[in-house]
């Protein structure tokens, strides 16, 4: 809709200033912003119009005077009056420039304005231009009326080529119906929060954006078009990726570390069905040498279940040891706390341990990554097995509660010594442990965990003596059977 400004013209910001360009046969063919806030008509409704007979205009010189001086210097300054939209009579100062096709481009200055407020119009249009956002704007029909030159930079395109052009060229079709959804509510007169999205580069890459729009509105409080500022996040992307690969690495070496602390108890679990394997084997052996093939069969079906025994050990250590990209997924609480204590459990057949499991029928699911957040079962548990050891009284509650909809939470309690003053208003600090030799990472990529899941994690004292630590998950329902699990 309408002409695009002149090449002199390609600076995005001149659209705040009140100017129009009108053809040979004296018709406007662009409207700016500005001129609807100095004239009160839309540019909907000055395109296409006489300029002379819409404004009423009436020059300090005669026609002639400045039909020469546009001929012979391409330029005519003076005063003239002119009629706004509400009928009102305006004194402005013009600057009137030809160009080669034998258009007029109209600057007017509204010299009944105060000295003030033109020179925060001049400060406002070199804010604009000197940005490092892209800062745009659009009419009601989508097309581009002012382009910054960090819009040149950051899409690709020069002003000259998307002034009066459609917005919709920058956006690829899968976001659509997005930016279609987003013109409705500005046009209704609703707001649009700030919001990330894709927009389209000249080379045809796509670009992420940071978009926060805002309506335009004229003098009487009409909404004419947009404002539109996009801000590149490409870095912070980046970097948001880089953290991730970071606190993936970070949490994959925390599982090998837990595993190595208990690396002597593991292979002590593996040796016991190796051992029941090696006495079975004997024992069916010296059974097939006396014809009792019965109870020879026996045997051999006990070793079939230690073996399978073993193996089911190994393959939890494999399947805890994985590294692998995060994925969330509706899983049961009951079987990842069942997982957990399995691995928690390893080495502590010496110890007067009672574990309770205390799992409620509707917090049955979260949406979680399972290994992950097996993980931070698995950490809280030891840490609360290693904290009752040499107490009277050893008793480890794992159980869960649906807090509300939308989540669910497992609490792990001990009847430990509880946690030291000093240590609890840090606990979650990175290298701050109880631990003679611990490192004190564990608690604080255990809470990196849960909060990547959107949940949270803390710790209090034990009615019952001990700690309690607390985490919420989000809910989720219960999922269809699952072979891997």
């Amino acid at each position: 809709m309408g002409d695009r400004l002149p090449t002199a013209l390609a600076p995005a910001a001149f659209a705040h200033i009140p100017a129009l360009l009108r053809g040979a046969d004296g018709r406007i063919r662009l409207w700016t912003e500005g001129a609807t806030r100095l004239y009160g008509w839309s540019a909907a409704d000055a395109i296409g119009q006489h300029a002379a007979a819409l404004l009423d205009t009436h020059p300090s010189d005669p026609p002639g005077v400045i039909a020469a001086k546009l001929e012979s210097e391409g330029a005519w300054h003076g005063i003239a009056r002119q009629r706004g939209a509400a009928g009102q009579r305006l004194d402005v100062a013009m600057h009137w420039v030809a160009e080669p096709d034998g258009a007029v481009l109209e600057i007017a200055t509204d010299i009944g304005a105060t000295a003030e407020a033109n020179a925060a119009l001049f400060r406002l249009a070199a804010i604009v231009e000197t940005s490092d956002d892209a800062i745009l704007c659009e009419d009601l029909d989508g097309h581009i009326t002012s382009w910054n030159a960090a819009a040149e930079r950051m899409f690709g395109y020069p002003a000259r080529a998307m002034l009066g052009q459609a917005l919709s060229a920058l956006v690829p079709p899968e976001h659509a119906a997005e930016a279609a959804a987003m013109a409705a509510r500005i046009r209704a007169g609703g707001r649009v929060e700030p919001f990330e999205t894709l927009r389209r580069r000249a080379d045809g890459t796509l670009l992420p954006v940071l978009v926060t729009v805002a309506p335009i509105r004229d003098a009487e409080g009409r909404i004419t078009g947009a404002s539109c500022i996009a801000h590149d996040i490409t870095n912070r992307r980046e970097a948001e990726a880089a953290l991730r690969a970071k606190q993936s690495e970070l949490v994959h070496v925390s599982r090998l570390s837990e595993l190595g602390q208990i690396a002597s108890a593991l292979a002590h679990e593996i040796n016991q069905p190796l051992t029941a394997i090696a006495n079975y084997a004997a024992g069916a052996e010296r059974l097939l040498a006396a014809g009792r093939t019965e109870a020879a069969a026996g045997a051999i079906t006990r070793i079939v279940e230690q073996a399978a025994r073993g193996a089911g050990i190994v393959q939890r250590m494999r399947d805890f040891m994985r590294k692998r990209e995060a994925e969330t997924h509706p899983e049961s609480l009951a079987a990842a706390i069942e997982e957990a204590c399995a691995l928690a459990l390893i080495g502590t057949r010496a110890q007067p341990l009672r574990l309770v499991r205390r799992i409620a029928p509707d917090a049955g699911c979260a949406m979680i990554d399972r290994v992950q957040i097996e993980q931070v079962l698995f950490n809280l548990m030891r840490n609360a097995i290693e904290a009752m050891a040499g107490q009277g009284r050893q008793e480890l509650t794992v159980a869960t509660r649906r807090i509300d909809a939308a989540l669910v939470e497992i609490n792990v309690a001990d009847t430990g010594p509880g946690l030291p003053e000093t240590v609890r208003e840090r606990l979650f600090q990175p290298f701050v442990t109880t631990k003679p030799s611990g490192l004190g990472v564990g608690l604080s990529i255990c809470r990196a965990i849960v909060q990547a899941h959107g949940g949270t994690l803390s710790a209090e004292t034990n009615p019952d003596g001990g700690t309690i630590f607390r985490l919420t998950l989000p809910a989720a329902e219960m999922p269809p059977e699952n072979p891997h699990h």
